[in-house]
């Protein structure tokens, strides 16, 4: 289990606003350049739900702007990736070198800097702030999602059921208890609503993705915490939801 922080240099880069999927390709590139060629294609199942049990953060900078067209950082640009895999993390660092120049949604930028960390969660409660929005929905039998806001009254019950799924999938074995979240500080302004490309039978095609922001107490056992600030809290993890920072 580690994370990784990535710092690039990003003089005048901008980006779409839904770069999600962008930045999951980036990251698959890498792992290739890594040895990670099965990564992409492989992972952990719980039926015919598949997990890749990692997670990365939305993107941020020294200086950042942003408007309906994009958002331009003018200097620096700061990643954040987390995986519980130790292949996937060896595999993400054999494929970065500081220094070298690589290409973002076609735009170029060179990494500065690659710090990683290994650090256990310990405690059983936990004030948290999301670093990706938290997203989680159910589908209804015309695949149409419905997402559920962090208010509603079945929001952590659902989340543990989530997180009941992953960790099967990953150990093989059903958790001894039960995790719990609920919102501390969230408001209109933490909801994100994004456009996303996922593959179809007809091609690539868009989706749109709500999650939010915002600030949660997290509690359970520290093994199951420890396990979830790796992989990611919620729904869509390895497209860049439900990463969080420890408050």
């Amino acid at each position: 289990m580690k994370s990784i922080s990535i710092t690039f240099n990003a003089s005048n880069l901008k980006l779409p606003l839904g770069y999600h999927h962008n930045v999951q390709g980036f990251i698959y590139a890498l792992l290739r350049r890594g040895g990670g060629e099965t990564i992409h294609d492989g992972g952990f199942y719980f039926g015919q739900r598949q997990y890749k049990l990692f997670t990365f953060s939305s993107l941020r900078g020294g200086k950042v702007t942003a408007d309906k067209k994009g958002i331009f950082f003018e200097r620096s640009m700061f990643l954040d990736v987390r995986s519980v895999r130790e292949d996937f993390c060896a595999a993400l660092l054999a494929g970065l070198n500081v220094g070298e120049d690589l290409i973002l949604c076609e735009k170029p930028l060179s990494v500065r800097d690659v710090k990683t960390s290994d650090s256990p969660v310990t405690d059983s409660n936990l004030r948290i702030k999301m670093l990706s929005p938290l997203t989680l929905h159910k589908t209804d039998n015309n695949g149409n999602s419905d997402f559920i806001n962090p208010l509603d009254a079945g929001f952590s019950a659902e989340m543990n059921n989530n997180f009941s799924r992953k960790y099967y999938a990953f150990a093989k074995q059903k958790p001894d208890s039960n995790i719990s979240v609920r919102a501390i500080s969230v408001g209109t302004r933490d909801k994100y609503v994004t456009r996303y490309k996922i593959a179809s039978n007809e091609g690539e095609k868009d989706i749109y993705i709500t999650g939010w922001r915002g600030e949660y107490e997290l509690n359970g056992s520290p093994e199951y915490l420890n396990f979830l600030y790796y992989c990611g809290l919620g729904a869509r993890n390895s497209d860049g939801f439900g990463m969080f920072e420890l408050i």
